[in-house]
């Protein structure tokens, strides 16, 4: 048995009674995570707290435990859960910045259920290497759930409007990235979302912390290194096809950036 971490206990899409409550004012003893498929209220930080579909929460070893069903309600709250331990659990709550205690808003009411099942599955079977493969699966529970959070964080200092933008700018992102060598105006972006390029400018800044011309010219820095390394095209060539429209230019912002010209860089790989 693996000394890095421990699962005791685990379940998926458990059903309750509307009348059923935990209620451990001592905690458990050991880690709980629990991510519900269904309205709840549970006992966090701040308080009593009420959740809603998609909503987790971990809950360290010691914290009064207290959650059920919303009432009235014709069936009690459904969850994924896990028991759990061992001394890299801390380090994981540290590195992936994870809040304890607290509800971590996800707005997925299957959020982390094919992690429980793959977990579950490798436990069950034990194939060769299983206890490493359940590691594995496991700190990515904490990477995705650290990762989300802070993410969620992120949106909280938008404002309304500003978050209803999010997502068409992640795809007029993709769009830019995927056509990095077009000459690209912030004006031309800007039309992407139908918004004015000063707009534009101000929000991309705040979504992706750079500005639309900072980022393409990092996409296209990015392409170049690829293409030094992986053909045998010339300096001008790599250039225009990476949307530089000077040698020169090129070269002075490669090597701003990288460290090195691109002749350089090239020779050192």
């Amino acid at each position: 048995m693996s000394t890095a971490y421990h699962i005791s206990l685990i379940g998926m899409n458990t059903p309750h009674h509307p009348d059923f409550v935990i209620d451990r004012p001592q905690g458990e003893g050991c880690y709980v995570l629990l991510c519900f498929s269904t309205p709840f209220f549970t006992r966090t930080e701040s308080g009593i707290e009420y959740g809603l579909p998609g909503d987790c929460i971990l809950y360290d070893p010691i914290f009064p435990q207290y959650h059920g069903t919303v009432l009235p309600a014709d069936e009690g709250f459904r969850n994924d859960w896990m028991h759990f331990g061992g001394p890299i659990i801390p380090h994981w709550i540290t590195a992936y910045e994870l809040p304890v205690n607290q509800l971590i808003r996800t707005n997925q009411s299957l959020f982390l259920r094919s992690h429980f099942k793959s977990m579950d599955s490798e436990m069950s079977m034990s194939r060769p290497f299983w206890e490493r493969k359940v590691q594995l699966i496991l700190e990515d529970v904490f990477f995705t759930l650290g990762r989300y959070s802070a993410t969620s964080y992120q949106l909280e200092q938008f404002s309304v409007s500003e978050r209803e933008y999010q997502q068409p700018f992640i795809e007029a992102r993709t769009e830019i990235h995927r056509e990095f060598s077009r000459p690209w105006t912030v004006e031309q972006m800007g039309s992407l979302v139908n918004l004015s390029a000063e707009r534009f400018s101000v929000l991309y800044q705040k979504f992706f912390r750079t500005s639309p011309k900072e980022d393409l010219i990092a996409r296209r820095i990015e392409e170049a290194k690829i293409r030094l390394i992986n053909s045998h095209d010339s300096m001008e060539v790599i250039a225009a096809e990476c949307g530089f429209n000077s040698l020169y230019y090129f070269s002075k912002l490669f090597k701003k950036r990288i460290g090195n010209s691109p002749t350089l860089y090239r020779k050192a790989k």
